[in-house]
């Protein structure tokens, strides 16, 4: 090889190590930015006390990492190449299944009953929930429990190795089906309802790439949770109405939030997605309640795909009844609850809704009942 070839291979490899140290002093081209959970390290300030320490050094190292050029290109195309090679995922609470499906531990966990909170617990919780559900039907007002679906009773076929032959031990959602059925607590089981349809559905219920249920499966949740409301209630609400279904392999919305979150330069699996396309219906004879729903992240595909804001009336999201979310505060922009406010809100409201999937059924994930069943029945 002659001298002006090697000399070009030379400056050619100093030229693409040099690359990051420019983008970051002067970006020149706008990288997207990585999806997930992370903390970039700040910079430091310069102490004589810090370089004696040996922080500066350490802390200073943290930041040009973190910030140099091209870095969220650079980890893509890492986890890209692991996940290629040696199907492999960076994340510590997502596990990589069969068929490309992606797990979240706690969902399997959930399933396995690992997070079960006993019986006695249950009972009591579900006791209290029919008292309260009972007093408010006396104050004209619906009382309602969901279970919304969980990816691990959807698809335990696709459980990673780990899981596979681990018995399943009592779990916390069939605890409370079972209680909450004999109790004749008012319960929407949309857990039972998704893997029952299952095998019959034309339609993605829920995608292997995403945490939640797919779009067209919350759309049709929500169909059917109106449904339920009006008998119920005994009246005529607004539904969602849809004749054309969009079907394309390019996720949309949440679809595919837990694939996005693992950051691959390619799309994980291959799935065949479907949108409705979606219009409101009701006529003059079409009441809107005002709901509160107490739930997890779940309730939040039913805000962007506006089913709230047809449906309802002055609605209101307590996110684990710890923020406030309505058509006026977006997810965004989530504001501390009090008790005081929820008591004069309940008051207003026509259906409470308490809304989780099976992880967050340990302890409820919140206090509403307690502090609800502590306010319509005080010392008992």
């Amino acid at each position: 090889m002659g001298h002006k070839k090697k000399n070009s291979i030379i400056v050619c490899i100093f030229a693409i190590l040099f690359l990051p140290l420019l983008q970051g002093a002067f970006p020149f081209i706008k990288s997207a930015p990585l999806n997930g959970e992370y903390t970039l390290a700040d910079d430091t300030a310069f102490s004589w006390r810090n370089w004696f320490k040996g922080s500066f050094g350490k802390s200073e190292s943290n930041y040009i990492n973190d910030n140099i050029g091209f870095r969220p290109d650079l980890v893509r195309l890492y986890d890209q190449v692991d996940y290629s090679l040696f199907k492999k995922i960076h994340s510590e609470w997502r596990l990589l299944g069969d068929r490309d499906c992606i797990f979240q531990d706690m969902h399997i966990y959930s399933y396995l009953g690992r997070d079960y909170d006993g019986y006695p617990y249950i009972l009591e919780k579900v006791r209290k929930m029919k008292a309260i559900q009972d007093t408010l039907s006396r104050l004209g007002k619906s009382f309602i429990f969901v279970q919304t679906p969980c990816k691990a009773f959807y698809y335990p076929e696709y459980f990673p190795p780990q899981f596979k032959d681990v018995a399943k031990g009592p779990n916390n959602y069939d605890a409370y089906k079972r209680i909450a059925d004999s109790l004749g607590l008012n319960q929407v089981d949309f857990n039972r309802w998704f893997v029952d349809m299952k095998s019959s559905s034309k339609e993605l219920l829920y995608p292997k790439q995403g945490f939640h249920w797919s779009v067209y499966g919350s759309l049709l949740a929500a169909d059917s949770m109106v449904k339920y409301i009006e008998r119920l209630r005994k009246m005529r609400m607004v539904h969602p109405v849809w004749t054309n279904i969009v079907h394309t392999t390019k996720a949309r919305s949440w679809d595919d939030d837990i694939a996005r979150s693992i950051n691959l330069v390619f799309p994980l699996t291959t799935e065949t997605f479907s949108y409705p396309e979606v219009h409101f219906e009701g006529g003059q004879a079409a009441t809107k309640p005002r709901v509160i729903y107490i739930g997890d992240s779940f309730l939040f595909q039913w805000v962007d795909e506006g089913i709230m804001d047809n449906t309802d009336r002055n609605w209101q999201i307590w996110y684990y009844n710890r923020m406030l979310i309505n058509d006026q505060l977006k997810v965004a922009d989530k504001y501390p609850l009090t008790d005081s406010f929820e008591v004069s809100e309940m008051k207003k409201a026509d259906c409470i809704i308490v809304m989780f999937t099976s992880r967050n059924l340990s302890k409820m994930g919140v206090d509403f009942v307690e502090k609800t069943y502590d306010h319509f029945y005080p010392g008992k």
